[in-house]
């Protein structure tokens, strides 16, 4: 009889389930692991393109060319030794002007949430970090501190000061060039112009002005037609007013110092035209980073 009372006893006990709590440098834990202390993971430094695997926890990028960071795939089946649903990883961009293209496994996505659209892929710009955590929806919720940021500001102008603008040709409206610095690689300028002119000449008289943008420094380029603005005189006694304002936005500039200035042609004109006088000028740009 005891060895049957023995008997029952250890199966009861061994088909049980077992719950229990484990705690370090705590006698009560209150979580399933309780760690009073710190957590050290293994650290990889990595300067070009790198496959993770289970032995990566925080990987940091210094590299000097844009490189790729290739994710594991996650088992479809739960239980497998490929089911790593929770493991986390922690990236970090160091690079001063790289990016780190983070992949997912062929037909797996990387989820940001809100109203972005599920990917295959993201680029984690310099400076900022991300944090994977395999998820059960055959890929990686991603989590970025990919917030906007204004990094500077600047600004120009006005000056009422009389400038004539020629019959052909672009002018540059010499209160509008604005000098700013490009820090890194990802940024975003947005450039505001405003201004007031006239032109004179004989009754129903009329014309056209047409901007750009034009840019030189580190690189130089031409961003055509910013805006258009008509004028039509009617009386031809008085000269008669306009008002123009432009806005643009440049992105994916190499880093380094550019000028920006505001120029303006004469176009489709018609009547006899005595002049066009640009009085006044301002403008700002904005320099953002994602």
């Amino acid at each position: 009889m005891k060895t049957k009372l023995v008997f029952l006893a250890s199966a009861f006990f061994l088909s049980a389930p077992i719950y229990s709590q484990i705690g370090i440098n705590t006698p009560t834990p209150s979580s399933t692991l309780d760690v009073s202390g710190s957590i050290e993971g293994n650290f990889r430094e990595i300067t070009t393109t790198y496959d993770l695997d289970a032995k990566d926890y925080h990987v940091s990028f210094s590299g000097a060319l844009n490189s790729t960071l290739n994710l594991p795939a996650i088992a479809a089946t739960d239980g497998s030794a490929t089911d790593f649903t929770g493991r986390k990883y922690y990236i970090k961009n160091n690079s001063t002007t790289s990016t780190l293209a983070l992949n997912a496994a062929t037909g797996q996505t990387l989820r940001l949430g809100s109203n972005i659209t599920n990917n295959n892929s993201y680029v984690l710009k310099p400076g900022k970090i991300a944090v994977l955590t395999a998820n059960g929806t055959n890929g990686w919720d991603l989590s970025t501190d990919s917030y906007v940021t204004i990094i500077d500001s600047y600004a120009n102008g006005p000056k009422v000061v009389a400038q004539t603008v020629p019959a052909s040709g672009y002018y540059t409206l010499n209160d509008s060039p604005i000098t700013l610095n490009v820090p890194t690689a990802g940024t975003k300028i947005v450039f505001y112009f405003t201004g007031l002119g006239t032109a004179g000449g004989s009754a129903n008289s009329l014309g056209t002005l047409r901007f750009q943008l034009a840019q030189s420094g580190t690189a130089v380029a031409t961003y055509p037609s910013v805006n258009m603005i008509s004028w039509y005189n009617y009386s031809g006694v008085f000269p008669v007013c306009f008002s123009f304002k432009a806005a643009y936005s440049v992105t994916n500039l190499a880093p380094g110092t550019y000028t920006f200035s505001l120029q303006t042609k004469r176009e489709a004109e018609a009547g006899s035209i005595s002049d066009v006088t640009i009085w006044s000028s301002a403008s700002t740009a904005q320099v953002y980073y994602k």
